[in-house]
C-alpha cells in the first residue's frame, strides 16, 4: 500500500493534521493547512498566479513557482518555491515553520517547529497509509434558484435561474457520455429549497455535490469564473456572494434550523475532514479546465459559508458561471457557443479529478 506523510501542526492559533506533499524529493505541506492553524486569512489572485496572507494588520504576497515573498512590501527569499500541486497550493517546510509563524506572531519566539519522525511540543512528522480518494460515478448537479426565485437577473431581463439550468443540462449530457451517473436537484423551471437539494444528493449517495449559478455584484466592473467550497469567506466578495445566494431562505416557508449554533458548529467542523481537501482539490481541476477551455486566466478558488453546500455528507462545490451584472459576462452568458464552453470546461475538470484518481489508484500521492 503506497505510504504518505502527514504534519501535526500546532500553531499559533489551534492544532491540525496538515497533508504532506512530496515535490521532487522535497517535503511541502498545504499552505491553507498553515494559516488554518496559524489562524491567517487568505485569498487566491488567479490572475496574479498568488496568495496574500492577512493578519494583525500585516500583509504577505507569495508568488507561485517562485522562491520571493514579500511582506508588508518588503521583499525576501526563501530557499524553496512555493508550488501548485493536484490544484493545491503548497509551501516548503521551513516557510511552514518558522517564515509564515513569524509574519504575523506578536511575539517574536512565537513559531511552529519540524522535526521528522520527533514528537516536539509542536510538530509531529506522522506516517500512515494513504486515504482513499472519492471515485466519480455519480453526481448530483444543482441548478440553482428555479421557480419563484429568479436568481440574480441581468440589466437587459436575463435570470439567473434560467441560465444554470441550461448549462447543467448541458454538463449531465456530456458526463453521461462518460459513464457518470448523473442526478439533478431540478430539471425544469421548479424551486426547490436548499435544504431538499442537500438531502436528494445524500439520498442518492452521490460522491460530488456540484451546484452551479450566475454571480451579480454592485461592482459592476467584478467579472469571471468562481468556485467556491464550504468553509469561512475569505473576502468581502465572497461574503457578499453567499449572502446572495443563501437569499434564497427567503423563498422558502420553513427553513429548518437556519439559526441553530449547535448544528452550525457541527457543520463548520466539516472544513476539517477529507471532504474540504477533496472539495479543494476538485475546484482546482474545475478552474484549471475552464481557463484552457476559454482561453483566459480569470478564474478564482475561494470559500463562503453557501448555505446550500452546509448539509451536503460528500465533496461539494458551487459554480459561479460568471457575473450578470457585468455587461462583458452578461454578453457572454447569452451566447449558446460561451455556455457549452463553460459545461465543458467543468465537465473535464471533473473527468481530471477521476482521471487522476484512477491513475493513482485511489491513493493520495
Amino acid at each position: 500500500m503506497p505510504i504518505s506523510f502527514a504534519y501535526m501542526i500546532r500553531g499559533l492559533d489551534k492544532e491540525i493534521e496538515a497533508r504532506g506533499i512530496d515535490i521532487d524529493g522535497k517535503d511541502y505541506v498545504l499552505l491553507i493547512d498553515v494559516c488554518d492553524a496559524n489562524g491567517i486569512e487568505w485569498e487566491w489572485d488567479s490572475i496574479s498566479r498568488r496568495m496574500i496572507l492577512r493578519k494583525n494588520g500585516h500583509e504577505a504576497v507569495l508568488l507561485i513557482e517562485s522562491e520571493y515573498y514579500c511582506i508588508d512590501a518588503n521583499i525576501k527569499k526563501a530557499n524553496d518555491a512555493v508550488e501548485i500541486k493536484n490544484g493545491s497550493i503548497c509551501v516548503p517546510l521551513k516557510l511552514a515553520k518558522y517564515t509564515i509563524p513569524h509574519m504575523f506572531s506578536l511575539e517574536k519566539e512565537e513559531k511552529t517547529v519540524v522535526e521528522k519522525g520527533v514528537l516536539l511540543p509542536k510538530i509531529q512528522r506522522i506516517q500512515k497509509p494513504s486515504e482513499k480518494k472519492f471515485k466519480v460515478t455519480k453526481i448530483v448537479l444543482d441548478p440553482g434558484h428555479g421557480g419563484r426565485d429568479p436568481g440574480a437577473i441581468s440589466r437587459s431581463g436575463i435570470r439567473e435561474k434560467n441560465i444554470v439550468l441550461d448549462v447543467a443540462r448541458r454538463i449531465k449530457t456530456a458526463l453521461e457520455r462518460q459513464g457518470i451517473d448523473i442526478i439533478m436537484t431540478r430539471n425544469s423551471d421548479v424551486f426547490v429549497p436548499l435544504e431538499m437539494r442537500a438531502r436528494i444528493a445524500n439520498g442518492s449517495n452521490a460522491d460530488f455535490f456540484i451546484s452551479i449559478h450566475a454571480n451579480a455584484s454592485k461592482a459592476r466592473w467584478t467579472r469571471g469564473f468562481e468556485v467556491y467550497y464550504l468553509s469561512e469567506a475569505t473576502d468581502d466578495n465572497a461574503r457578499a456572494q453567499a449572502a446572495s445566494e443563501n437569499s434564497a431562505l427567503d423563498y422558502e416557508e420553513n427553513a429548518v434550523d437556519r439559526h441553530s449554533k449547535d448544528i452550525d458548529a457541527i457543520i463548520w467542523d466539516l472544513k476539517l475532514t477529507e471532504n474540504r481537501e477533496v472539495s479543494i482539490e476538485l475546484a482546482g481541476f474545475i478552474c484549471q479546465e475552464v481557463s484552457r477551455i476559454l482561453g483566459v486566466n480569470e478564474c478564482s478558488i475561494k470559500s463562503a459559508r453557501f448555505y446550500v453546500l452546509k448539509g451536503a455528507e460528500m465533496p461539494s462545490v458551487l459554480v459561479e458561471l460568471s457575473y450578470l451584472s457585468n455587461r462583458y459576462d452578461e454578453r457572454n452568458l447569452k451566447d449558446s457557443d460561451y455556455r457549452q464552453k463553460l459545461a465543458e470546461g467543468i465537465m473535464s475538470g471533473i473527468l481530471g479529478y477521476r482521471d487522476e484518481y484512477d491513475r493513482t489508484n485511489g491513493f493520495s500521492e
